[in-house]
């Protein structure tokens, strides 16, 4: 009885810790959907709510997905990224911007006000996925740490290339741009030949 027990046990904690690792350099991003509330969409100047599913990133360019608290801090803390990111003059078709705001996290009565901001950064940017997660189920899905920043990078094959949680250095920034660069340059490589 004492072996099975041990058994178990192991089984348990060897189960725990791979679920601890939803998100993982080289594997695959897990199936992520937001049915309320869900992807900000552009209608004229009118913006509305649709359901949104991690399935429907497109495949044969890179993604590059943010996922933040609902929080005037996470804009702050992910400022010098997007700031790299503009002034790179990227075109829109050589890689999707999405971002996953976790309306859950954000403090209390505040939810009005983040969902206006999210609006007024869906008309500045409306080729930009912008995902309002009213449940936290991102932070559920992907086995995030909660009140923190998480950049993911997916190839254009979907394959996460890079994965960085929590605050981000200047080292961070180049790395993320230096491989957002790389997997631009390879989906071109692939589309032309």
């Amino acid at each position: 009885m004492l072996r099975l027990w041990k058994s178990v046990a192991v089984s348990l904690a060897l189960l725990g810790s791979s679920l601890g690792m939803a998100l993982e350099v080289g594997g695959n991003l897990p199936t992520l959907d937001v049915p309320s509330r869900g992807e900000l969409v552009m209608s004229g100047d009118k913006v509305s709510f649709s359901p949104w599913s991690s399935t429907s990133i497109s495949t044969g360019s890179p993604a590059l997905i943010f996922h933040m608290p609902a929080r005037m801090s996470s804009d702050a803390a992910i400022a010098p990224l997007r700031a790299r990111l503009e002034a790179g003059e990227y075109p829109t078709e050589s890689f999707q911007s999405i971002s996953v705001v976790n309306l859950d996290d954000a403090l209390w009565g505040t939810s009005g006000l983040v969902a206006g901001e999210l609006a007024k950064n869906k008309r500045a940017h409306p080729q930009a996925v912008l995902v309002a997660d009213d449940a936290g189920r991102g932070l559920k899905a992907w086995q995030l740490k909660s009140r923190t920043i998480a950049v993911i990078l997916l190839n254009a094959e979907g394959e996460i290339t890079y994965l960085k949680e929590g605050e981000l250095s200047q080292d961070d920034i180049d790395t993320i741009i230096a491989k957002l660069d790389a997997e631009i340059a390879s989906a071109e490589r692939v589309a032309n030949n």
